[in-house]
């Protein structure tokens, strides 16, 4: 049985959440632009935990660890630190990134969890000197006994993407579908899928939940797979999917 999740652009959309939801990981985008403080972050841990008891929290690593200036996404939130704006981002070795990342484990730490999200933005090409640093964070990472999952935007290419992340024992999230709502063709190790939805809609129809399940067996990789649902219908993508998989075991 794969490991099922939701991804939240903040706690309201907690509201969409029912009790037997089979809900294995929650992961917190907002902590992207606005890691909590200690408090304020143990509160979001209790409230996902009331909804999804047995829910592992998977924050976002600060954009001020990832993102450089020219991504402009310093300006989209309330939380910042002093200092030059290119100093921070791109899993630079400066003192600002190093006082960012400070604040993003501590929010991770007040919430319970030991596994965290980085993204990063298309500005963070696939350069030699951008592997070099995220090399040195993912080991740094390690050492202080978190595990990334890494997310990419921009020019990395699938097949170097999962390279590299085999080099560095993480996996990747990734897109699940391509915009004709087929699955796409992708080898499954090392990769958290994301479904935001499925082509045109932001739902997951009975025959498109039934595509993956079946591109996922072809690889030999459901029982292994970890598939996280985004957008306004992330939970009742979920329950589709859950209950597709029930169908196919019940067929099976």
């Amino acid at each position: 049985m794969p490991r099922l999740g939701v991804i939240l652009q903040d706690e309201h959309a907690l509201r969409a959440a029912r009790p037997d939801d089979p809900v294995d990981l929650v992961l917190l985008r907002s902590t992207l632009l606005n890691p909590p403080r200690a408090a304020a972050a143990r509160a979001v841990a209790e409230h996902v935990r009331a909804a999804h008891p047995k829910a592992a929290i998977v924050p976002y690593v600060w954009h001020l660890v990832s993102h450089g200036e020219e991504d402009h996404v310093r300006e989209l939130g309330t939380r910042a630190l002093p200092g030059e704006p290119r100093r921070f981002g791109h899993l630079q070795d400066t003192p600002e990134v190093r006082s960012a990342w400070e604040i993003s484990l501590r929010c991770a730490q007040e919430m319970g969890a030991t596994t965290m999200v980085l993204r990063t933005p298309a500005s963070f090409t696939p350069s030699n000197i951008h592997h070099a640093r995220l090399t040195a964070f993912v080991e740094a990472r390690k050492a202080e006994g978190i595990e990334l999952v890494w997310e990419t935007d921009g020019l990395w290419e699938p097949a170097a993407t999962l390279a590299l992340a085999r080099k560095l024992g993480i996996s990747t999230l990734v897109p699940t579908f391509e915009g004709t709502g087929r699955p796409i063709a992708q080898d499954y190790e090392r990769r958290w899928l994301r479904v935001d939805g499925a082509g045109p809609t932001e739902r997951l129809r009975g025959v498109l939940a039934e595509s993956l399940v079946h591109a996922l067996e072809a690889k030999d990789a459901l029982a292994d797979a970890t598939v996280v649902f985004g957008g306004p219908r992330g939970h009742a993508n979920l329950r589709a999917f859950a209950q597709t998989l029930d169908q196919v075991e019940v067929d099976d």
